[in-house]
């Protein structure tokens, strides 16, 4: 009786660590660095306003460009 006993605590105790230690199943999906840190914006720069995605001028209808540094 106290092989089954520690088998089940042993069994016990190696699944509650395997859960706590895999987050409990969730994943965390990165974000590529270079993808979160483009920006849009109008060509015509009818706003100055800056996406975070490529879309369209709310003003004019034209598509956003990426902004480039320099």
């Amino acid at each position: 009786m106290k092989k089954h006993t520690l088998m089940l605590l042993v069994i016990g105790v190696f699944s509650a660590t395997t859960i706590v230690s895999c987050g409990g199943g969730e994943k965390k999906q990165d974000v590529p660095t270079e993808v979160a840190k483009e920006k849009y914006q109008c060509p015509m720069k009818c706003t100055e306003e800056v996406f975070d995605k490529p879309d369209t001028c709310k003003v004019c209808g034209m598509d956003l460009e990426k902004i480039t540094k320099g």
